[in-house]
């Protein structure tokens, strides 16, 4: 590896680690992996953010143009987390307990299948070009124009390039979509010195790693022992289409999923512990969310609704839940219903159809035919294991439990609003053609998938609700805060 490689991925990790640590410097269970874990996509997006800042007029030489700015931002952001640490809020760090000889055995054995796993991912993402379709067409494409061309172009819609055609303008299908990733590949494009597609899609790997180090820490930090942890990292690492993501790198979808993980994962820890940093952590990978793919906006959307519910006193939420979706189907059934969101513009929602500026007119009627395809998506294909089996039945039998506790009914609650999105996108409007033949569904599912592996580890691992007053594993470190 190039001394310029070696600096696009050493820079970018260590302010995302310092961001980190400016935000939440307090010791927990799995600190040292959530550290690492959200390290890792901070540290790609502060890279995305810098050359989109700094490189724009010299996208081949990006990262010298945005690393000062990338490295005075580290510096200021571990100057931050040095104060926090000194601080003396900044509490002690949690003894480890030792572990039997059996779970020791198991635990390395599931860690090195998934290190065996993330191994045969490198390698086909070292072998391949930037897989076709939408990995090249909605993402690739930006990136590669603009390192190519030597700054950066803008992208505008095919009607307004044939209309206008203005000088040093592009077109394309995907046209409107954010451009974080696409930034993100410049400064690895930069750093290969030439446009080297198995070097510019190694960050997906790295999402993927640290998809389950920040899963890990955060499951530690609410409560899971350290073999319950592992063994819902390799439940979540195992699933196929999430390695199939990291592997035919390019697709946005893995980088959606992580962030909206990431998000759920801080805010319950602030539902749980009222940690300001976590709330903060939470915030941060939510807005980040529309940066990445034009569906981001309404898993922002459903998170603050939820979030926005979830902050009401208890015995005002059902009335104010009420009078708020109320007004919204009046306002849809009167055409009335605008919505300004990010990325999308005013959407309009109608009794007949669904405007959106950016993507057309989506006609809501029931399609039945495509019950099917979503039926074998969820528990007919290899695409999730036995995950949308065993979900159901783990929330029949957890149930007391579930509601035994304000995070996991809120992430519950969460879950529900986003199945119901999905199911009436693919089975309400024209997008259930995509349902019918395999293709967007399974993506846009997995957006929540480890949203839902969190609720069944919360689920699997609480205390039986008879036993509430004994203390989970984090009740002593949250005492002393």
């Amino acid at each position: 590896m190039s001394g310029a490689l070696l600096l696009a991925w050493a820079l970018p990790f260590a302010s995302g680690v310092a961001a980190y640590c400016a935000v939440d410097a307090r010791a927990a269970p799995g600190r040292s992996a959530a550290l690492a874990g959200y390290g890792i996509v901070f540290g790609l997006l502060l890279a995305s953010v810098a050359s989109a800042l700094r490189a724009r007029a010299n996208t081949a030489h990006a990262l010298s143009a945005a690393a000062p700015a990338l490295l005075l931002f580290a510096l200021l952001a571990g100057s931050a987390a040095w104060w926090r640490i000194r601080r003396r809020d900044a509490v002690a760090p949690v003894p480890h307990a030792k572990l039997e000889k059996w779970k020791t055995v198991l635990i390395i054995a599931a860690l090195f299948s998934l290190a065996w796993r993330g191994w045969l991912a490198l390698r086909e993402v070292l072998l391949r070009p930037t897989y076709p379709w939408d990995a090249w067409d909605a993402w690739a494409v930006k990136s590669k124009t603009w390192f190519l061309l030597g700054h950066y172009a803008p992208f505008v819609s095919a009607r307004d390039w044939l209309a206008q055609h203005p000088p040093d303008a592009y077109t394309g299908p995907a046209w409107s979509y954010p451009s974080a990733l696409a930034w993100m590949q410049v400064w690895f494009a930069s750093a290969a010195g030439d446009w080297i597609e198995p070097l510019v899609n190694l960050p997906w790997i790295a999402l993927w790693v640290g998809l389950l180090l920040a899963h890990y820490g955060q499951w530690r930090a609410l409560g899971l022992s350290r073999p319950q942890a592992v063994g819902f990292v390799y439940l979540l690492g195992s699933l196929p289409l999430l390695a199939v993501h990291a592997a035919l790198a390019g697709y946005a979808d893995l980088w959606v999923a992580t962030l909206l993980g990431l998000a759920l994962l801080a805010w319950l820890r602030w539902i749980e512990q009222r940690d300001r940093g976590q709330l903060l952590i939470a915030a941060l990978c939510a807005c980040a969310l529309p940066l990445l793919k034009l569906e981001g906006t309404i898993w922002l959307l459903l998170l603050a609704a939820v979030a926005g519910y979830g902050a009401l006193p208890r015995r005002r939420r059902k009335m104010v839940a009420a009078v708020i979706v109320l007004a919204l189907v009046a306002m849809a059934l009167i055409g009335k219903l605008l919505l300004p969101l990010y990325g999308l513009g005013w959407v309009s929602v109608g009794t007949q159809s669904i405007d959106v500026p950016v993507l057309g007119r989506l006609p809501i009627g029931w399609h039945p035919g495509a019950v099917g395809g979503l039926f074998s998506s969820l528990f007919a294909q290899s695409n999730w294991h036995l995950l949308w089996w065993l979900t159901p039945v783990l929330v029949v039998w957890r149930w007391r439990a579930l509601r035994a506790r304000e995070a996991t009914r809120l992430l519950a609650l969460f879950l529900c609003a986003g199945f119901g999105f999905l199911a009436f996108l693919f089975l309400g409007t024209d997008a259930a053609r995509w349902a019918e033949s395999f293709t967007a569904f399974n993506r846009l599912l997995m957006h929540v998938v480890p949203a839902t592996v969190t609720l069944c580890a919360l689920l699997y691992c609480a205390p039986h609700p008879a036993r509430r007053g004994r203390a989970s594993a984090y009740a002593p470190l949250h005492a002393q805060a």
